[in-house]
């Protein structure tokens, strides 16, 4: 993705966390925002397989596991907003979303928190030009990954 591309979708996530916040009070249309995490979800997922494909590699590129790990880091930025009121199993739009976001607010604002440090923390090692650091971090930023969809998410078929 270019950073045009990024800095599009950033813009884009951005108006969906300010859609979220005035959720509380009027009545928010909830595909837009839906379609803005999902797409977010989607651009993470995407930069974590090519990290995962980079260090699979002999000798990775560093520039672009770099490259990655900013984008998930940048990303995880707005990840508060997307899960306003509204956009959940209420919203009748199907999801992998679970319930237990929003039932289980304090929990899942947690988990997030914590994907969040661990992805700044990949982005600050990937700096490095460490690979066996670099892989350390991006098993423990996998690991937030995978807790949190364990509770969060539908299981894919």
């Amino acid at each position: 993705m270019t950073s045009k591309e990024t800095c599009c979708r950033l813009l884009m996530i951005a108006a969906c966390a300010v859609a979220g916040s005035v959720a509380a009070d009027e009545e928010l249309d909830p595909q837009p925002v839906i379609e803005g995490r999902q797409s977010a979800l989607r651009d993470i997922g995407a930069a974590f397989k090519g990290i995962t494909d980079e260090l699979k590699k002999p000798t990775p590129s560093l520039p672009m596991i770099r490259q990655y790990a900013r984008q998930i880091d940048e990303l995880t930025k707005y990840q508060q907003g997307w899960f306003p009121a509204g956009t959940g199993p209420e919203s009748d739009i199907q999801t992998a979303a679970r319930p237990e976001i929003w039932q289980q607010p304090a929990e899942f604002k947690t988990a997030q928190k914590i994907f969040g440090e661990q992805a700044f923390k990949l982005a600050q090692v990937a700096d490095s030009n460490d690979p066996g650091a670099i892989k350390a971090q991006w098993q423990a930023l996998g690991k937030t990954c995978k807790g949190c969809h364990e509770k969060f998410r539908e299981k894919d078929d």
